[in-house]
């Protein structure tokens, strides 16, 4: 297998990756390339992944973390190649499905996402959720416009029957929640997953956005709109306060006196804390009608 800084670039070349960030994945390529173990690595993922079979992709992002010292690059950037190898030949698996190129484009722009949230929240390119894309090249979430996703059981006892197959929403940090893009997610969504025709298309949604924090900010804004659509089930409390990072920009410490108030969000989700209170997500269920 061949794979080099200028094969990175072309491959990150759909998407608007900052060119440093495509400096750093191309450079710590090479250092992959260069190191016996990784690459056999790199190169064993790839020809699995080939062949249809499962990858263990936790094994393999601890495989790259042990050799980030090596390399010279921060766990965070070498957990990405991996991904950046099998780009290509997913590529390849979206079209043998009859998925369109603008599916594929959009589901692996969550790859960019969250290059960014790494870095702003670390300085580093690179990710530390990496795990989690696996799901996109395994074809079982999928971006269809502004939101993205896959097939779930239900979780929780009514108003539809535990296990019921239900649309699992997740909401990517690509931008503000417009209510017509949101929208037409879910129009698509439907489509896609063969609901068209149905009285009723059951999506749910677990996160900090449907948490009832959340119903104190005004009215209008995306946050609210986009929990409108949904029936808040129950909530989950978070102790280790796990998407903080989201709402603050920055990993949380336990110190809650030292995060920001410089949104009303923050205000918010700060107060909380700051009483001793819990924050977590929310896990609610939108009935939409087809």
């Amino acid at each position: 297998m061949r794979c080099d800084s200028a094969d990175v670039k072309q491959l990150l070349a759909r998407w608007d990756y900052d060119p440093d960030a495509v400096d750093t994945y191309g450079r710590a390529m090479e250092a992959a390339m260069g190191h016996p173990e990784a690459r056999a690595v790199l190169e064993h993922t790839v020809s699995v992944y080939e062949v249809g079979s499962e990858v263990d992709i936790r094994t393999v992002l601890a495989e790259m973390d042990s050799f980030a010292a090596a390399c010279g690059e921060s766990s965070y950037t070498m957990r990405m190649l991996p991904y950046l190898c099998l780009l290509e030949p997913a590529r390849m698996k979206y079209a043998a499905a009859g998925l369109e190129e603008g599916i594929y484009h959009d589901s692996f722009a969550d790859l960019l996402w969250k290059t960014r949230e790494c870095h702003r929240l670390y300085g580093v390119w690179g990710s530390f959720v990496a795990v989690w894309f696996y799901r996109f090249f395994a074809l079982q979430c999928f971006a269809l416009g502004r939101l993205q996703f896959e097939r779930a059981a239900f979780k929780a006892d009514a108003p539809l029957g535990r296990g019921e197959q239900v649309i699992n929403v997740h909401i990517p940090s690509s931008g503000p929640l417009r209510t017509d893009q949101c929208q037409d997610s879910y129009d698509r969504a439907a489509a896609f997953f063969g609901y068209e025709h149905r009285e009723t298309v059951p999506f749910v949604c677990d996160s900090w956005l449907l948490h009832p924090l959340c119903q104190g900010l005004e009215e209008g804004t995306g946050i609210r709109r986009f929990a409108a659509d949904y029936k808040l089930l129950y909530t989950i409390d978070d102790p280790s306060c796990a998407d903080l990072w989201i709402i603050f920009g920055r990993a949380w410490n336990g110190v809650p006196s030292a995060l920001p108030e410089d949104t009303a969000l923050q205000r918010i989700f700060k107060a909380r804390l700051l009483s001793g209170g819990s924050v977590g997500r929310g896990y609610g269920l939108y009935l939409r009608k087809a």
